[in-house]
């Protein structure tokens, strides 16, 4: 049976980080509810992969003799190498059949050969939709702010998410509002000259809703 090292604390000292004590260290803590240390939380993210990757070694031909097809969510790659004369000649062939993954855009699949002769096919995975950015369009900016005024309003099941914001100073094409999914991002810029002076003004902000519901600006 193998046996994993157990490291001592050390005032002063810090362990080196593992891909397996970083997994233990998350596990732990995750437990007993402490928070959660950089190094797990780096090795999580690495656990979700940005993009669908394969490689395989093709030996023996040029970049220019591979052909690449992709349909039916299949990547197929023939190499073919010629070389001699009518009389004497020599064809080497090379054929590849990859399934394409579910979940991976086969708009933008991407072969290239490396320096070590490996063939390189990868494609980048969909965007879930609570991902993907959405821009709104503002129709109208409300006064100055009185009481019971909303210009923005998140309406979600129960309790809808509110909450004003005073953009009397700006243009509705000034204002950009954006949802990607639960964070509402609302950002404003104005830049004209006003009695002789340049005047700028810029808004930032952010909100986090509890769910996904209806934007309403």
């Amino acid at each position: 049976m193998d046996f994993l090292p157990i490291s001592f604390y050390r005032p002063g000292y810090q362990a080196q980080g593992t891909p397996m004590r970083d997994l233990l260290s998350y596990m732990l803590q995750d437990e007993l509810g402490f928070p959660v240390t950089t190094h797990a939380l780096q090795h999580r993210k690495r656990e979700t992969p940005e993009k669908w990757h394969k490689s395989f070694r093709l030996d023996g031909f040029h970049p220019d003799e591979v052909k690449v097809s992709v349909s039916d969510g299949m990547v197929r790659i023939k190499a073919r190498h010629e070389r001699g004369d009518e009389d004497n000649r020599d064809v080497r062939e090379a054929t590849r059949t990859l399934k394409i993954p579910a979940g991976v855009d086969q708009g933008k699949v991407h072969c290239f050969m490396d320096h070590d002769n490996h063939y390189v096919v990868e494609a980048p995975f969909i965007p879930k939709e609570e991902d993907q950015e959405m821009e709104l369009k503002i129709e109208d900016v409300p006064k100055a702010i009185t009481q019971g005024d909303e210009d923005m309003q998140v309406a979600e099941a129960g309790q809808p998410f509110k909450e004003s914001l005073d953009l009397s100073v700006f243009e509705p094409d000034h204002i950009n509002v954006k949802r990607k999914g639960n964070i509402i991002s609302v950002s404003a810029d104005h830049d004209k000259e006003e009695d002789g002076i340049r005047v700028s003004r810029s808004f930032r902000r952010e909100f986090t809703t509890r769910g996904r519901g209806q934007v309403n600006t």
